[in-house]
């Protein structure tokens, strides 16, 4: 009986161990100073959704998608750099992901901590996301592109109105930012710069202005992560607080209409010991079986003033 057993626990270490790996679309980048000391990390699944201008100057109506790859390359990333904005710069921190398959492609993600994009003082966002594409890397995507073509997919920068993603992709200095849904962001509408382009980031994990830490620091969930799902556990809590309420004003109404002689009759030790154990019950973690006890308890309080009335 023993060798069936153990034959079967060896089959799912077997089976594990022959399946073929699974490609992860989530990259983990880092960079690092000169000096070695990490600025930037993130873990994330990036996807670009890119309209094109084809060989007959005519630009495409529907975007085409494309993965930037797991294993894409982080040089020409930098933990400090001057971002160009019209005549202007800011002080930033790039994670460049250039495609290890694809010649001439890239994404660059800036983060900064410019009060100018309404950041807050100690706080750093990502602001810009830009691409860097050359259509004959990729003729099996873009068939119908210019050869030789290239073109660089950016947002225009207006102070007086920040971009959405420095909005949403923000947290505190020291704190990383955590959201595993899809975000979508724009990264040009304007036809008038060129074809339109999306970026959407998945499973993000980041943190920029790192103190050369290589762990990320403390975790902060993102808004879109917080959402109506989480309004479930409040809303059974305050329905089962509300049959408490409810049973508690039964019971003393039902004990106020009690003759004296029966509430005399009413064990002094077993009231003591009623209340106690709603005291122990209230102080209990499990919010939900806590109150279902409180009912139960209660309605046990009741049952006994009906027999010693019924007794009587």
């Amino acid at each position: 009986m023993m060798i069936p057993l153990l034959l079967l626990g060896l089959v799912p270490l077997v089976s594990a161990s022959s399946s073929p790996p699974v490609d992860d679309p989530q990259g983990k980048w880092k960079v690092a100073d000169e000096h070695g000391k990490t600025c930037i990390m993130m873990n994330a699944q990036i996807d670009l959704i890119l309209s094109y201008v084809k060989e007959d100057d005519s630009m495409t109506d529907v975007g085409t998608p494309i993965s930037v790859p797991a294993d894409s390359t982080t040089t020409g990333s930098s933990c400090y750099e001057k971002v160009p904005v019209g005549d202007d710069t800011v002080d930033s921190q790039v994670l460049q992901l250039n495609f290890p398959h694809s010649e001439g492609w890239n994404v660059r993600l800036a983060f900064t901590q410019d009060p100018r994009l309404e950041i807050s003082n100690g706080d750093w966002a990502l602001w810009q996301v830009t691409v860097t594409a050359n259509y004959s890397s990729m003729s099996d995507t873009f068939p119908d592109a210019g050869v030789g073509h290239t073109h660089v997919y950016y947002s225009v920068i207006d102070f007086s109105e920040p971009p959405e993603i420095a909005d949403i992709e923000f947290t505190h200095n020291g704190d990383s930012l955590f959201c595993n849904a899809a975000q979508t962001f724009i990264i040009n509408s304007d036809t008038k710069n060129g074809p339109a382009a999306n970026v959407k980031l998945s499973n993000v994990w980041m943190q920029a202005y790192m103190e050369g830490s290589d762990n990320f620091g403390t975790k902060v969930v993102c808004s879109d992560d917080q959402n109506e799902i989480d309004l479930v556990p409040v809303i059974v809590s305050g329905v089962l607080a509300f049959l408490v309420l409810f049973t508690l004003i039964a019971y003393f109404v039902y004990r106020s209409r009690l003759p004296t002689d029966i509430l005399e009759m009413t064990e002094p030790e077993f009231e003591v010991r009623s209340w106690r154990m709603i005291i122990i019950i209230l102080t209990r973690r499990n919010t939900i079986p806590s109150i279902i006890m409180i009912i139960m308890v209660i309605k046990r309080k009741i049952i006994d003033s009906r027999l010693f009335s019924f007794n009587d």
